[in-house]
């Protein structure tokens, strides 16, 4: 299987939370680093490393829940030429749960390859303690 080469970062992580909504294994891969050079961290897991290990997380995970929304918010970024790192705050609905999990903050690293396109090197999701809520939909109150 050839792995798509995408022309940015936020293509390739719009990909990944596509894959990620739609439990597809295979667009899941696609949006990884072609070589073994990557590591997936789930909330409270283990580290995977290499592609094998990172498909084989996925697989389970998509095997476990019945279906996945998720609401992406970015909380900070920071970009050199060949190298985007972002940290986003994920809001899950996992299954048939209506509201939102409390918020995992995650890092995704994104590696730009020799053939110019963009893919996934790491994801790394972790419990958020505080500042956690999911996204309002009305503008915050003023204070001053």
């Amino acid at each position: 299987m050839s792995i798509p080469a995408f022309p940015t970062p936020e293509a390739a992580e719009a990909a990944f939370y596509a894959a990620f909504e739609a439990r597809s294994l295979d667009a899941m891969m696609a949006v990884w680093a072609s070589d073994d050079h990557i590591a997936c961290i789930h909330p409270l897991a283990a580290p995977l490393n290499g592609r094998a290990a990172v498909a084989a997380g996925w697989h389970s995970m998509f095997e476990a829940a019945g279906r996945f929304n998720v609401q992406v918010e970015v909380a900070h970024q920071m970009r050199d030429a060949t190298q985007v790192i972002r940290v986003v705050r994920e809001y899950l609905v996992i299954g048939q749960e209506t509201e939102p999990r409390p918020a995992i903050l995650a890092t995704n690293v994104y590696r730009k390859d020799a053939d110019g396109g963009w893919h996934m090197v790491l994801h790394h999701a972790s419990p958020l303690q505080v500042g956690g809520s999911p996204p309002s939909h009305t503008p915050p109150t003023v204070l001053h």
